[in-house]
């Protein structure tokens, strides 16, 4: 069963890319980035409710900021970079966000960075150069500097929320982060007056309920759920092989292009993510 959850985990995250691009060019990205997170969060404050911890008043705010780090900053970037370019090159940049973990792990004094950490940033970025200079059709430069500010503020993310996890536990942590998120991501969509649900079919419907239930809520379930049995360290290969995954879904439902030097990108990436 917990090697199950690990499989759920992977064809959630890896499918993001893939199922939202077809929709990319009716559904504004940040409506579709604000339903997500909302109906996301929703699923995960339902599950948080048996936790026993409660968030402290003087956290919440801290936690919340970080939240829109990742719901309002990261994942809208990545929403860009999928519009914008093909869905695997989004989805193989964005995975990249371990290497950066590293630096900002450094830079706020929590971790330092190995000669092995450092080879494999230098090789994570020899393999974006391959990636991005593939001059594969559907990839752009915007594209591809949003796909990598999508990583680095994910990474960002990922480094302040590592104390918030540990004092509350990593599902309510995230949970209260996500749907904070959500709400903020509202507020400013309504004051920007582009808060309204589009006119969409019932297949963009689908998507949109995917992306909100499937990969913001089922998804960290599982992933919480392989954590406690594998840990954190073996839990977060799914990561690795998310650009993998990604580009065989992109190929397979998409029939993206693929050249021989960007599958060569994709490979010197997650490599460099295994070094890591």
């Amino acid at each position: 069963m917990h090697y199950l959850y690990l499989v759920i985990t992977l064809l959630f995250f890896s499918s993001l890319e893939v199922v939202t691009k077809p929709i990319s060019g009716r559904v504004d990205p940040f409506f579709l980035t604000f339903f997500r997170f909302i109906v996301g969060g929703t699923f995960l404050i339902l599950f948080s409710t048996f936790s026993k911890r409660r968030i402290e008043r003087t956290d919440f705010p801290k936690l919340a900021l970080v939240g829109c780090l990742n719901g309002v900053i990261s994942m809208s970037l990545l929403q860009l970079s999928v519009k914008y370019s093909n869905a695997s090159t989004a989805a193989t940049l964005v995975a990249m966000n371990p290497l950066f973990v590293g630096v900002f792990a450094q830079l706020l004094g929590k971790d330092r960075i190995s000669k092995k950490k450092w080879l494999a940033m230098a090789l994570g970025a020899l393999g974006v150069i391959v990636l991005s200079s593939a001059n594969v059709s559907g990839d752009s430069a915007f594209g591809i500097i949003c796909g990598i500010l999508a990583a680095i503020s994910f990474a960002l993310y990922t480094v302040l929320m590592k104390d918030f996890s540990s004092k509350y536990g990593a599902l309510l942590a995230t949970a209260v982060s996500t749907f904070s998120a959500g709400v903020v991501y509202g507020v400013l969509l309504a004051i920007f007056r582009r808060l309204s649900l589009p006119h969409l079919t019932w297949p963009e419907t689908f998507i949109l309920l995917y992306v909100g239930i499937g990969v913001t809520g089922v998804a960290y379930v599982t992933f919480f759920k392989a954590i406690q049995r594998f840990g954190p360290v073996k839990t977060s290969v799914i990561f690795y092989l998310k650009p993998v995954v990604a580009s065989l879904l992109a190929l397979l439902l998409l029939s993206e292009t693929m050249n021989v030097q960007k599958i060569v990108g994709t490979v010197i990436v997650v490599v460099s993510l295994f070094l890591k």
